[in-house]
């Protein structure tokens, strides 16, 4: 019934579509574009699933050791010009993540821009807190076949339901720019079980940015809060556990340790900085951030990648250094141990929980670019991952080895 559903939708979709674009010709006022990536992985072990960032809940290797899902996408914006001071978009995305492919709206905001200084938006917006972020679906429009998963794989945000405010004005040769936004997250991201996901649906997001670009460099400094409105699923259990009246009855504090391992309420922050140069043939990015949060589970860390790519004609061969650290391996004290086998259980679960969440990944990658037309381009790239914690991994089996090598090609086009 579900799959009949999901036909008779998406041709009622298709129809809707091919209306407003004869519509759409008809008054200039509307345009469309879109985005697409055909992409295909393959990777040299069947131990461990790679993913693209949290939100898949599989990816290559363990899964289909060839996956045509991992980076594939497709894009439709639809954009509506009111006057000189009043647009709207809407932009609708299906790819690989917690939803299945089922499309996701990911744009639908009304902007308004009272002079050259001021633009203000209201609706469901893009988030990029980093360099990229708000356009990381659009291969097409960078130079890698995905953006290195170990600095924006656990970024679990594209989108929120709010407002921004962006400040312009002209310095010295370039422009300073100034952003601040707040709104509500909406998405739902995978934990790793394809039963389980965390939600993010109420969530407080706020933040913004401040950055310089001029003819050849871009500057930019940025900070982001996320309050958790909801629990992680998977720790219920172990929460209970360190509530229980008979626990807290022997040992007091331990409620007190299951409040600070829970994800409830907690604020995650977000520290970013990052450059970028275009000149010519050389281009360059060099970016770091800070996550950390007041949630044991989650144990500060902190990213980086540079990337080099030269081009030649239409070829831009380059090279990406990426990795992931946390900031202290240290698992703070829970309760005693040797009490009772319960309470070694629930010591176990707690150390076994904040351990899964260590990031400390290093990928290295190599790979092209050739620019078939003014609207497409071929890619392909090889990674050398080698992960030390399973933070950014999904499925990995008894015995691998924390190494891995990804083959992609992917074949990006815009219209």
């Amino acid at each position: 019934m579900s799959s009949r559903f999901s036909r008779i939708s998406l041709l009622a979709g298709f129809l809707a579509y091919v209306a407003f674009v004869h519509a759409a010709e008809e008054d200039k006022s509307y345009s469309i574009s879109g985005f697409g990536t055909l992409g295909v992985a393959h990777s040299n072990t069947r131990d461990v699933d790679i993913v693209r960032d949290l939100t898949q809940p599989y990816g290559v290797g363990y899964t289909r050791q060839t996956d045509f899902g991992l980076d594939s996408n497709l894009g439709l914006q639809i954009n509506y010009r009111a006057n000189d001071s009043f647009d709207t978009a809407l932009q609708f995305v299906s790819h690989r993540s917690s939803e299945g492919y089922q499309p996701q709206l990911t744009w639908a905001y009304g902007r308004y821009l009272p002079n050259d200084t001021v633009q203000l938006r209201a609706g469901r917006l893009g988030f990029d807190v980093y360099l990229l972020a708000d356009s990381r679906n659009v291969a097409y429009s960078y130079q890698w076949v995905r953006p290195p998963i170990d600095f924006f794989g656990g970024l679990i945000i594209s989108y929120f339901d709010g407002a921004d405010l962006i400040l312009s004005k002209p310095v010295g040769d370039g422009i300073v720019r100034a952003k601040f936004f707040a709104g509500l997250a909406r998405e739902k991201t995978s934990t790793g079980s394809m039963d389980d996901y965390l939600s993010l649906n109420g969530s407080r997001l706020a933040g913004g940015y401040i950055e310089y670009q001029s003819q050849n460099w871009l500057y930019r400094a940025g900070y982001s809060e996320l309050k958790f409105k909801n629990e992680f699923p998977p720790l219920q259990g172990l929460l209970d556990g360190f509530r229980s009246p008979a626990l807290n009855a022997l040992l007091p504090y331990a409620a007190g340790v299951g409040n600070a391992l829970s994800m409830e309420n907690k604020r995650f922050k977000y520290l970013s900085a990052g450059i970028a140069y275009d000149d010519g043939p050389l281009q360059a990015q060099l970016m770091v951030n800070r996550l950390s949060s007041e949630s044991l589970l989650f144990p500060a860390n902190h990213a980086a990648y540079l990337t080099l790519g030269y081009r030649i004609d239409r070829w831009t061969p380059y090279v990406t250094v990426s990795a992931a650290r946390p900031e202290n391996r240290k698992i703070p004290a829970s309760l005693p141990t040797g009490i009772s086998p319960g309470i070694d259980m629930l010591v176990a679960g707690f150390n076994q929980s904040i351990n899964n969440q260590f990031n400390h990944q290093t990928t290295l990658s190599l790979g092209v670019r050739y620019d078939l037309t003014e609207k497409s381009n071929l890619k392909l790239q090889f990674d050398q991952i080698k992960a030390d914690e399973l933070f950014l991994v999904r499925n990995n089996q008894p015995g691998w080895n924390g190494k891995a090598r990804l083959f992609s090609l992917a074949f990006n086009f815009i219209f």
